[in-house]
């Protein structure tokens, strides 16, 4: 039995891979790096199965060979012809690639043969699916206003998500958005977001309001403002790759980003210019180092610092 799994996003791959252990009843497996093992010592232990044997799961990483470019040069046909119906050995396949590069015959012919899943970064659309595939899998029921609400706050790390929704399901079957309101930790990325909206709209309130909220969350203010200096960080960089004529594509890929992460900055660094960024930064800065020598009281300091940013 085979299984394929293709895609840039390693957690929902391993996700995938837990999933098909426990479908399967497998406590341990076989791992196999494919850039670094010959292909003969792979077939050696594929082969190895006798009456006696209980059933054996072998996970091979990095199958460049199902990918356009190949840097195992290995022989397909060897593992089609091993190919189990049954669940005696069960070969998965992961490939760091967001396509399977069918025109090669024996990789569409493999495929044909296997249970394929693509395991790609979450957006919008994918990730309210995810999250109603994780709701069914837990036996929940959801409306659509509560499904809205988790989906508005819960962020696009698939295993963030899998942890908030296991957390969910043990409380109750049929939440509510009260319940995901005392349960499910939001993801800071989209008030950061907004943020530093309120910082270069240089609306102060709004920016005080997001910075409370994260305090009644029980974040340090260092946090906060390392969190702030982050993403507007982020922003400079995704800027000065867009001056370059990069696309949305291979920026995320230098800055090992999430691709909707690298979209949205793509769009909100239309709004500012790269000095503007950089001089908020310095300002972040050196109100992080008077935080952290105790020269002013963080709470205190952080309004001080707002109020006083936005009036220069």
């Amino acid at each position: 039995m085979n299984y394929i799994l293709h895609g840039t996003d390693r957690s929902r791959m391993e996700q995938r891979i837990e999933a098909i252990k426990h479908k399967h009843d497998i406590q341990q497996t076989i791992d196999f790096d494919c850039l670094q093992t010959e292909q003969t010592t792979i077939l050696q232990e594929m082969d190895s199965l006798s009456i006696f044997d209980d059933k054996k799961m072998i996970i091979l990483h990095h199958c460049t060979f199902l990918a356009m470019k190949d840097s195992t040069k290995y022989d397909l046909e060897a593992f089609i012809k091993r190919t189990d119906p049954s669940d005696q050995l069960i070969m998965i396949f992961c490939a760091d690639c967001e396509k399977l590069y069918e025109r090669r015959k024996t990789v569409k012919q493999l495929a044909s043969m296997s249970t394929v899943y693509a395991c790609m970064p979450l957006d919008d659309q994918s990730r309210r699916s995810f999250v109603m595939e994780k709701a069914k899998e837990k036996g929940m029921q959801i409306d659509r206003q509560t499904i809205d609400w988790i989906c508005s706050r819960i962020g696009y790390d698939s295993l963030h998500i899998e942890n908030e929704m296991e957390k969910l399901s043990l409380y109750s079957q049929k939440p509510t958005i009260a319940d995901c309101q005392q349960l499910i930790t939001p993801e800071p990325t989209d008030n950061v977001f907004k943020m530093v909206d309120a910082l270069f709209s240089r609306n102060a309130l709004l920016l005080l309001s997001y910075y409370r909220n994260f305090r009644q969350q029980n974040m340090e203010p260092v946090a906060i403002v390392a969190l702030l200096a982050s993403q507007i960080r982020f922003l400079f960089q995704v800027h000065v790759y867009v001056e370059q004529g990069m696309s949305q594509a291979e920026i995320a890929k230098i800055l090992h980003a999430h691709p909707y992460r690298v979209k949205i900055n793509a769009q909100r660094a239309q709004n500012f210019t790269s000095q503007e960024l950089l001089d908020q930064l310095v300002s972040l800065a050196t109100f992080d180092q008077e935080m952290k020598r105790g020269q002013i009281d963080k709470d205190e300091g952080f309004e001080q610092f707002v109020l006083k940013m936005l009036d220069a």
